[in-house]
């Protein structure tokens, strides 16, 4: 009966997940003005997008965030709808799994520390692992007729920390935030528990830990 009980928690807070909320574009965080080719030809920003909930903020997540873009053939609205899910979701391209990976190693270091330069070269490796088979910003379905080399410096050696990382980027989940179609642009983020969410948390996993305590000394005592 517990696990059952556990496995129902679980279906909720997925359920309670998938929401649709909307978001209010804030500005640019660190970015650069870049031109591309192939899939769409446009100059665009390239880096962090900045934006807060509008309304209530939703569970497990702050009341601003940045992200980035994982939708190239859409243009942001503002404010835009969007559907709260993970890229692991059944309803997400195999593709996002590999932005998932690209975002959860770099984004947050970027964020911290880093350059426009840096975040420019993560959109685009992003956006060459969502359009293109191969690696090359330079050809292909994906590529970029115009950035400073810092960013395309940048963004090689990210595609080739995805390729060093082998099978190891399946494991990688990311916040993915899905707009209708034709209806504002996809993003991809991190989702931050509130501290409500946390306590929740913690006391999961004090019970989950007391369980496995007592079914030792029982286990224990059988073998006795």
């Amino acid at each position: 009966m517990r696990r059952i009980g556990l496995l129902a928690i679980a279906i909720l807070m997925i359920g309670a997940n998938a929401q649709a909320s909307q978001i209010d574009f804030t500005g640019m965080g660190k970015a650069q003005v870049v031109t591309l080719a192939g899939v769409r030809n446009v100059s665009a920003w390239a880096g962090e997008l900045d934006w807060s909930w509008i309304g209530a903020t939703p569970d497990g997540m702050t009341p601003s965030f940045y992200s980035y873009c994982v939708d190239l053939l859409n243009n942001e609205t503002d404010p835009q709808s969007v559907t709260i899910r993970s890229t692991d979701d059944p309803l997400a391209s195999p593709t996002l799994t590999k932005a998932a990976w690209l975002f959860d190693t770099f984004a947050t270091s970027i964020h911290t520390s880093g350059t426009a330069a840096m975040a420019a070269g993560l959109q685009l490796a992003i956006w060459e692992v969502l359009y293109d088979t191969t690696y090359d910003l330079s050809s292909g379905s994906f590529r970029v007729a115009s950035a400073t080399a810092e960013a395309l410096n940048y963004g090689t050696s990210y595609l080739g920390a995805l390729t060093n990382a082998g099978s190891s980027y399946t494991g990688a989940v990311a916040t993915w935030l899905d707009a209708p179609a034709g209806a504002g642009q996809d993003q991809v983020t991190n989702a931050v528990p509130e501290p409500g969410t946390l306590l929740l948390l913690g006391a999961g996993l004090v019970g989950i830990a007391s369980q496995r305590r007592r079914q030792g000394r029982k286990n224990s005592t059988v073998s006795a």
